[in-house]
């Protein structure tokens, strides 16, 4: 799949089976973040806008942490 910026836009969707509300993100944007299926992802609003951050764990003065990793 090719990135094209022009369309960087997606429709926000309901499956009828849950009724839960669901988006879908872009093949490219996946592999560009180096993402997979079961990446862990935090939703962070700010102002009016939604980021999705992907977490990362990893051991801290041995304690299991977890934390946003930044782009």
């Amino acid at each position: 799949m090719q990135k094209n910026p022009d369309k960087n836009f997606v429709t926000v969707e309901v499956d009828p089976a849950t009724d839960e509300y669901y988006v879908t993100i872009p093949e490219w944007i996946i592999n560009d973040l180096g993402w997979y299926e079961g990446t862990e992802v935090k939703w962070v609003i700010d102002g009016d806008e939604l980021l999705l951050k992907e977490v990362q764990d990893e051991w801290s003065n041995g304690h299991y942490v977890s934390h946003l990793f930044k782009r």
